[in-house]
């Protein structure tokens, strides 16, 4: 192969087009493939003649160091370019390459079994048939899951829609409300808690929309045209100042004053409950910088008596209004929250 820092570029670019069996690639396509991958790697408006293209093509097929099998197909008046044998590239892995390839291959392994990641089986099969890599027999990783959560064969359709920019139609039903339609222009899927979301655009409020997949009762896709999005952008940015996924519309950033018993609040310093979290190992508080939300509720209410907040009050007195409704189911109101 060429030492020539633009025809590597080149041949790489090529080699991206001849392998993909999905479109044809004709003698343009790959000028300008050929343009805009220099363009993007050497940041310089760059041009490429389609000589130079004929010429590249002739040498990866010459070469010993790549014997590319490259055809030409005749369609109508035209030709487009593909390699003959499917699957087959120039580019090669080292031995460290293929040591991480290895283990990472592995690692994906470990995702079998989940419905949302069943793609994954297919590329592991490819990987291993074209680089040789061994798979480990032991299971050596373990990803918490929920396999039986209603909603997750969707997944796959819609990460797909996401992908290509496809606006869909949804059918949604939320808890103990009735069911109704929406136009969303979906963006991203964010897991919490074991649940998967979808979150997109919303053209009848002008906002982002967060469904649960396992409300979702049907979808499809819509000839309309799809919205870009420039709300979200960055998932980890749109998500900072809140746990899980609601982000209430007139909510605040405040300081959030947990007060732990010590046992539990060793568990909590070594595992935060949000990246902004500051400890006191003399006090066994805990102060996170978030937006109050029901999930936050949650994670409170799951630590039981371990736990007091002390700020801000107005979610002070939201967790013992929610306690003492727990008191009266248990009918112990009556006897100020002590068993009968």
């Amino acid at each position: 192969m060429a030492t020539n820092k633009n025809a590597r570029l080149r041949y790489e670019a090529l080699d991206k087009c001849l392998s993909n069996f999905s479109r044809k690639y004709y003698i343009e396509d790959l000028q300008k493939a050929c343009c805009d991958y220099l363009t993007k790697e050497l940041s310089i408006d760059t041009t490429v003649s389609k000589r130079q293209v004929y010429s590249d093509l002739k040498e990866m097929e010459i070469s010993p160091s790549m014997h590319a099998p490259i055809k030409a197909y005749q369609d109508g008046q035209r030709k487009y370019y593909r390699y003959s044998q499917e699957g087959f590239s120039i580019v090669d892995l080292t031995d460290d390459e293929l040591t991480g390839l290895e283990a990472t291959v592995n690692m994906l392994a470990s995702f079998r079994g989940m419905p949302q990641f069943d793609w994954m089986t297919d590329i592991i099969r490819k990987l291993k048939k074209k680089y040789k890599v061994s798979e480990s027999q032991r299971n050596i990783l373990s990803f918490d899951s929920n396999v039986d959560l209603r909603g997750i064969e969707r997944f796959k359709e819609l990460f797909n829609y996401i992908v290509n920019e496809q606006p869909i139609r949804i059918t949604y039903e939320p808890f103990g409300k009735e069911p109704f339609d929406a136009e969303i222009h979906p963006y991203f899927l964010k897991q919490y808690n074991n649940r998967w979301f979808l979150l997109g655009f919303n053209p009848e409020y002008k906002d982002i929309s967060v469904f649960a997949l396992d409300r979702i009762k049907k979808f499809e896709s819509i000839n309309v045209k799809f919205i870009a999005d420039t709300i979200i952008e960055d998932p980890f940015d749109y998500f900072f100042d809140v746990i899980g996924t609601t982000i209430p519309n007139d909510g605040e950033v405040e300081s959030v004053v947990l007060k732990f018993t010590p046992k539990r609040y060793q568990y909590v310093a070594a595992k935060p409950i949000h990246h902004t979290q500051k400890t006191d190992d003399k006090k066994h508080t805990v102060t996170i910088e978030v937006i109050p939300n029901r999930e936050l509720e949650a994670i409170i209410l799951g630590f039981g008596k371990d736990v007091e907040v002390l700020e801000p009050e107005h979610l002070r007195n939201e967790i013992i209004e929610i306690m003492k409704e727990n008191c009266n189911n248990y009918g112990l109101l009556k006897n100020d929250c002590k068993s009968p």
